[in-house]
């Protein structure tokens, strides 16, 4: 049977397997110092002190939070705020750890109005109650971990769906596995974590405070399979969002420089992985038929970098990224493809890797696959 642990729940206090502490208690007191401190690391957009307030054991929480903490750098936001939400207490758990509502509020520079969002989060001494604390993430009300290597996390809210991903993530992460060419039944495969957000705004910022744009799924290297929680969601439909994310997180395993690779190349690996559970070859190479026989496709090198102009051409990077993939599948075969982006993985440039594997120039193979698409014909 599958366990499912109610961690806790948001929605009523009368489930809380905890207790609320006054203010001036010891647990409350370093709660409130990790939440000062942590807003303070976020102004300062610095790394160090942030991260030194994370919880370490969960190698996937952390990676996310430094490169949660890290894209501050790059991108800043302003008037970052962070307070204990809703006037709740902080309640103490019987493990000796601590829930506190927090709510975060700041301003992306170039927007009218603040983004806020509110939720649930956990915090841990590191030795003795009066020691330091450190904060563990959001306090989930579900956690899924029957099946070996799969972690789902969930709000109570979207419980059937957290359900749902812990049935389907073994049979798509395998199936999508044997196609990149990976045998799991050798070697075992990388934990997959997937965590169901309750809405767009927690999904976004859960990313980036400056992450704006409006997104189904995420995944990135050594980071949760982070989806947006919808209600009804039925197999057919959740399974080729989740295959996308596994997709990615399959295809990191190609190389250590793999997510280097031109984001058009990743987009298009992660949408093949999504159509080996859909049927939807015939409308996807119609769409980009169309495109192409109206001379209305876009550079490669304007499809590459996913923080820079490709952000201007997202519908190209995914579209376009599946069809070269698919060519690539179709001509050269999906053994090829494999060691394809093998090379890429190692650092090879799109050049190098289509000579070392395809036997041709990067530039001949675009040749011919937009000569493929101008000329196909449905009869």
């Amino acid at each position: 049977m599958r366990i499912i642990t109610l961690i806790v729940c948001a929605t009523s206090s009368a489930v809380f397997a905890d207790s609320p502490l006054p203010g001036n208690a010891i647990e409350s007191i370093r709660v409130n110092q990790v939440i000062s401190a942590m807003e303070s690391a976020i102004v300062k957009a610095d790394i160090g002190a942030y991260m030194a307030l994370v919880d370490p054991s969960d190698s996937v929480f952390a990676t996310e939070q430094r490169a949660w903490i890290t894209d501050l750098q790059s991108h800043p936001v302003d008037d970052v705020e962070i307070t204990i939400a809703w006037n709740e207490p902080v309640r103490l758990q019987d493990d000796g750890s601590a829930i506190a509502p927090i709510e975060i509020a700041w301003h992306v520079i170039g927007e009218e109005l603040d983004r806020h969002f509110a939720y649930q989060a956990l915090f841990e001494p590191v030795g003795a109650v009066n020691g330091q604390w450190i904060f563990a993430g959001r306090a989930w009300d579900i956690f899924d971990g029957e099946t070996p290597g799969v972690r789902v996390y969930s709000d109570s809210v979207h419980e059937d769906l957290a359900y749902l991903c812990a049935d389907r993530v073994e049979h798509l992460r395998d199936k999508i596995a044997e196609n990149m060419g990976f045998d799991y039944s050798e070697t075992e495969p990388k934990e997959v974590v997937v965590k169901v957000y309750p809405d767009m705004s927690s999904l976004q910022a859960s990313i980036y405070l400056s992450y704006t744009d409006r997104l189904s799924g995420w995944n990135e290297p050594g980071e949760s399979i982070k989806i947006l929680g919808r209600e009804n969601y039925t197999t057919e439909r959740l399974d080729p969002l989740l295959a996308h994310e596994i997709g990615h997180a399959v295809s990191f395993e190609f190389g250590s420089e793999i997510n280097l690779a031109p984001w058009w190349t990743l987009e298009g690996i992660a949408e093949v992985a999504s159509g080996l559970f859909r049927d939807s070859w015939e409308s996807k190479n119609k769409r980009i038929v169309n495109l192409a026989k109206k001379d209305d496709l876009r550079e490669w090198a304007l499809l590459a970098d996913f923080r820079g102009e490709a952000n201007n051409h997202a519908m190209y990077v995914y579209l376009q990224g599946w069809s070269m993939i698919d060519y690539i599948d179709r001509i050269h075969s999906v053994e090829k493809r494999n060691l394809w982006f093998a090379q890429l993985g190692k650092g090879a440039t799109l050049d190098e890797a289509s000579q070392r594997v395809l036997g041709m120039a990067f530039d001949l193979l675009d040749r011919e696959w937009n000569e493929s698409l101008v000329n196909f014909s449905a009869d």
